[in-house]
């Protein structure tokens, strides 16, 4: 599988994503969709991430970030492999700019400051929730690697990360997390649901960061559960009618 994007025998007209299995964002996928890019997916588990990028020579993240993280893209027209979501809308946009932007130049800056007040607010606030019920939807190779690498993370056992006792007071920094968030977007004060415009049909890369943390979500606890019912009830429902509006762009069968 690994070895075709090498070969002259992958369609020039698709790009390669390479995904991890049960708790992939569809950060990239959302992107290639809303830009009309042809591409197909490929799953790879977690214990074998770092062993395919590093046969690439993919240059791994700088400190103190995971070295090796999916997404990735691959595009045959250019032989590159592109890591980050961010670094991927960036490299869209350059590479088929007669496609819809995600990160017009102007706004670079606005959108950089806004992925980390969200990674600081909302994923921190998930993080702990969300760590022991990923693993456990994982394969028994990638659920022993996922246990080892995040035990070493939060210097305790998985178990002990956010037990049930502890549970509800997590839950409770999610809901401020997500209300700090849509406070960011009542400032424009014209009821918009996407970040930089009341216009539905036009997203940015924010969009899609955001939409990643609503489907990690989703995956890890279910469209049925009782986390995901409470996560839809957050500021008067505005998160389930923001996904909603991204469902268009969230098409993850390729």
């Amino acid at each position: 599988m690994v070895t075709q994007y090498m070969e002259d025998t992958v369609r020039p007209s698709d790009l390669e994503i390479l995904c991890t299995s049960s708790c992939s964002r569809p950060t990239g996928s959302v992107a290639l969709n809303y830009k009309g890019l042809a591409y197909r997916t490929e799953w790879v588990e977690y214990p074998d991430i770092a062993p395919l990028l590093s046969r690439y020579n993919v240059p791994p993240n700088p400190p103190p970030e995971t070295p090796h993280t999916l997404p990735v893209i691959y595009d045959p027209r250019t032989r590159s492999f592109v890591t980050d979501s961010t670094d991927i809308a960036l490299y869209l946009d350059r590479t088929y700019p007669d496609t819809l932007p995600l990160m017009p130049e102007s706004l670079h800056s606005l959108q950089a400051a806004f992925g980390f007040a969200l990674r600081a607010s909302v994923h921190q606030a998930l993080r702990p929730l969300m760590m022991f019920p990923a693993m456990n939807r994982l394969h028994p190779r990638g659920h022993a690697f996922f246990r080892e690498t995040r035990e070493l993370s939060f210097g305790c056992k998985m178990e002990e990360i956010c037990p049930p006792e502890k549970q509800a007071a997590q839950w409770a920094c999610v809901e401020k997390a997500f209300g700090q968030l849509t406070s960011w977007f009542e400032a424009a004060g014209d009821g918009r649901l996407l970040l930089l415009s009341a216009d539905e049909g036009r997203i940015c890369h924010a969009d899609t960061q955001i939409l990643g943390l609503l489907k990690w979500v989703q995956a890890i606890f279910g469209p049925d559960s009782e986390e995901w019912r409470r996560l839809e009830t957050f500021d008067d429902g505005r998160w389930k009618r923001f996904l909603t509006v991204m469902a268009k762009w969230t098409d993850t069968t390729h």
